[in-house]
């Protein structure tokens, strides 16, 4: 407990202070200001408060080390601020909104793009450049790729169980699996010089060539075979049609007839028979006629017969 004695604190003179529990151990004492410091006079001993000498020196240069960094703290962030431009809106040109970023300008990404959605600016053009390769990918519930599209300098490669291409409309232009190739277009056209080469079997309801030019069906090394359930029908509405024959050439029809439907028909290049007699008995047994009903039907008469049927027969 301090006391002081009048006037006599104010005037640089003693305070008196009565120790106690926890203080000096119940001794009087005597507390001076001095202009080098302050000291407390306990009966013979004298302690002096403050600190002095080394001991101020360490407190002024640590806490002359701690200004420093603070400053260099502060200019650091402030320049790596700077760098970045840093804003309240985002870091560069990348702006921070509800939901996700917008960056303005060109975008480098070092490694991987982990994105839920990607669009562009209203009117603006959207463009994605690598410099070997480039590689979009889709995965499942337990992070394995399932379709993946892959593009380098050389080749583009689309691994997928399907590939389906679709118009604005919703409407199927293009779809490809392991079963079935299907082109679901109005016209399917091969601009190649070489046409369009089929190593299976080709199932269609119409073939068709381009205006002006011509349709070739072409089997290089093997035989060319054009079968239908109902009918097969070859029409030329404004030309010619012309079948043409290394070996035999065979019109076969198993269960219904051929009709030539003309009003001309020329059989060219036959060999004539060097036999020079028109008696019936000197006729060859497997040498027949060939007669025409007026119907237009064909038939064989005997050798040695004459040319007659009745009309059921020429039906």
């Amino acid at each position: 407990t301090m006391t002081g004695a009048g006037s006599g604190g104010a005037g640089g003179g003693p305070s008196r202070f009565l120790g106690g529990p926890g203080g000096l151990g119940g001794v009087r004492g005597d507390l001076r200001s001095t202009p080098h410091g302050t000291t407390i006079q306990c009966g013979p001993h004298q302690y002096r408060l403050g600190l002095y000498g080394w001991r101020r020196r360490c407190l002024y240069g640590l806490v002359l080390v701690l200004l420093v960094m603070v400053i260099l703290n502060l200019a650091l962030t402030l320049f790596i601020l700077r760098v970045l431009d840093v804003s309240t809106e985002g870091i560069g040109g990348l702006q921070i909104v509800r939901g996700g970023m917008i960056a303005s300008g060109d975008v480098h990404v070092m490694d991987a793009l982990v994105a839920s959605r990607i669009v562009s600016r209203r009117r603006t053009p959207i463009r994605i450049l690598a410099a070997n390769n480039f590689s979009i990918a889709a995965t499942d519930a337990h992070g394995r790729r399932t379709n993946t599209i892959f593009m380098n300098t050389e080749a583009m490669e689309c691994t997928s169980n399907r590939l389906v291409i679709r118009d604005k409309a919703g409407r199927l232009l293009f779809s490809a699996s392991r079963e079935e190739v299907l082109v679901g277009a109005q016209h399917l056209t091969v601009t190649g010089e070489g046409g369009a080469v089929f190593s299976g079997s080709v199932q269609t309801s119409h073939v068709t060539a381009p205006i002006s030019e011509s349709l070739l069906l072409e089997s290089m090394t093997r035989s060319l075979e054009v079968t239908a359930p109902q009918g097969v029908a070859l029409e030329s509405r404004a030309g010619n049609i012309t079948a043409s024959s290394l070996r035999d050439f065979t019109l076969q029809s198993t269960g219904g007839v051929i009709k030539f439907d003309t009003p001309n028909i020329f059989v060219r290049g036959l060999r004539t028979s060097t036999i020079r007699t028109t008696d019936p008995k000197e006729a060859l047994p497997d040498v027949y006629q060939v007669c025409v009903c007026s119907s237009g039907r064909l038939f064989l008469a005997s050798p040695g017969g004459v040319c007659a049927a009745d009309n059921k027969f020429c039906k």
